[in-house]
């Protein structure tokens, strides 16, 4: 499942994601690739709210696969076609928002990612109501959005007990 996403993913992106301008991009594909191995981090021993689970590959190839293509790979298509328009970025973030939630949703129920110590899917459909904005804000201001992670890390922290 997870190499099938990723060649998904890559030919999306091939076909979708402005290249010729990739370098425009890179910081905030960064910034996206960071903040999921900080989860990792912070959850590797003991505090999984989410968990990819294995497949072909060990966790550890699984975890790189996401957070090295996958996910960078869709906050660059996200971007690279973000609309001018009010009204329709509106849609665009909604459009992204519920196929994003509903690939988490069908990948649960196949069981390619499990949930903990609370989360579930409701819990998922909000952060990515937070994220998409959050990917955006980096495009356009990186220090408002690295500054505004902070709060909103440790608010999910202390919303799950984990400090």
């Amino acid at each position: 499942m997870h190499c099938m996403l990723v060649i998904v993913v890559i030919i999306f992106s091939y076909i979708k994601a402005d290249w010729k301008n990739w370098e425009n991009y890179y910081p905030t594909m960064l910034y996206i690739s960071v903040a999921s191995f900080i989860y990792e981090f912070i959850s590797h021993s003991h505090f999984h709210l989410w968990e990819l689970e294995k497949g072909l590959l060990n966790l550890m190839g699984v975890h790189l696969l996401h957070n090295i293509v996958i996910n960078p790979l869709i906050g660059f298509v996200f971007l690279s076609n973000y609309p001018s328009n009010l009204k329709d970025r509106i849609f665009y973030f909604a459009k992204w928002m519920v196929l994003f939630w509903a690939a988490e949703w069908l990948a649960s129920r196949f069981h390619f990612i499990t949930y903990h110590n609370g989360w579930n899917i409701w819990w998922s459909f909000q952060f990515v109501a937070i994220m998409f904005p959050m990917i955006r804000l980096h495009y356009t201001h990186k220090l408002r959005a690295l500054t505004l992670s902070v709060p909103i890390a440790a608010l999910y922290l202390f919303l799950f007990d984990y400090l």
